[in-house]
């Protein structure tokens, strides 16, 4: 059963990496926002990054944008996601070989 949890963990978080990692690239590409795959992608990923706002202005270079609220959530997600994978580890029973 925990291997299941590890399992389905593990493809949320990869989605939510994947997700913020388009995200990333597109904004930094600063890609036309009235596509709909990039509005798309904006819109599911806006509630992810939310809570990361306002904490370091965007980097301008050029004509690049450094969007640091997604690199802040995904470094936020990944670390999430491992703490959760080793809780199961800590609580899921040991198994021993008993000679």
């Amino acid at each position: 059963m925990l291997g299941i949890i590890r399992t389905l963990v593990n493809v949320i978080v990869g989605v939510i990496e994947f997700l913020l990692s388009l995200r990333f690239i597109f904004k930094f590409f600063t890609v036309n926002v009235s596509t709909p795959f990039v509005a798309w992608i904006y819109e599911v990923t806006a509630i992810l990054v939310s809570p990361f706002a306002k904490i370091l202005p965007d980097l301008i270079i050029g004509g690049f944008v450094v969007d640091f609220a997604t690199l802040v959530a995904l470094i936020v997600y990944v670390l999430a996601g491992y703490l959760i994978l080793q809780l199961f580890s800590f609580v899921s029973p040991r198994h021993y070989n008993r000679v």
